[in-house]
């Protein structure tokens, strides 16, 4: 038996994943400014602040949604005087009327590009919650059911948070994860 030398393979593979990781640490509005002629011209919008710029709702009835699993569309409204941006995903839990944290926060997809958008005043943008019920009970260890009485969103690392009124039910303990954000801020509602 042979030994092949794994030593020029491995300093390729290496060279390879330092060009990937090179290229992915290309913040977004600069890859927009080099692909969008554009957006140089202009100033970047100023990021949403949370409570301070928006407004959230859900919006009236749930969307379509597989057995089980009832997706929601998450409306963020800019309701300052000035155009801001929203980017990334909404960090989305269950509370009380006190507050306090029901259950688990939402889960986030894994995305490796994720679109920037300007939201102009008065404009939305919206995202997808997809609720699964079947994970709400008793039985799965998630504690005693509840009903929540608000669902809390944080935008872009924000302290604020926003909140809009629902009847859901969740579970009185963290561990089983029964909402998922399903994709990252998109424009309109």
């Amino acid at each position: 038996m042979s030994l092949l030398p794994t030593r020029p393979m491995t300093r390729r593979l290496l060279t390879a994943a330092g060009v990937v990781v090179a290229s992915c640490a290309i913040s977004s509005p600069t890859w927009a400014a080099t692909v969008n002629p554009a957006a140089q011209s202009r100033p970047a919008a100023a990021t949403c602040t949370g409570a301070a710029d928006l407004g959230f709702r859900i919006a009236k009835g749930p969307s379509s949604g597989t057995a089980g699993v009832t997706d929601y569309t998450l409306v963020f409204t800019n309701t300052s005087k000035s155009t801001c941006s929203l980017s990334g995903f909404p960090y989305i839990s269950m509370v009380s009327k006190k507050g306090s944290q029901l259950g688990s926060a939402a889960s986030q997809p894994r995305m490796l590009v994720i679109p920037l958008v300007t939201l102009a005043p008065g404009a939305s943008a919206h995202s997808t919650l997809a609720y699964s019920s079947g994970k709400v009970s008793s039985a799965s260890g998630c504690g005693p059911v509840t009903t929540a009485y608000e669902l809390r969103a944080f935008v872009a690392d924000q302290k604020r948070a926003l909140y809009a009124r629902t009847g859901l039910h969740a579970c009185s303990r963290a561990g089983h994860v029964y909402l998922s954000v399903l994709e990252s801020f998109r424009a309109g509602s």
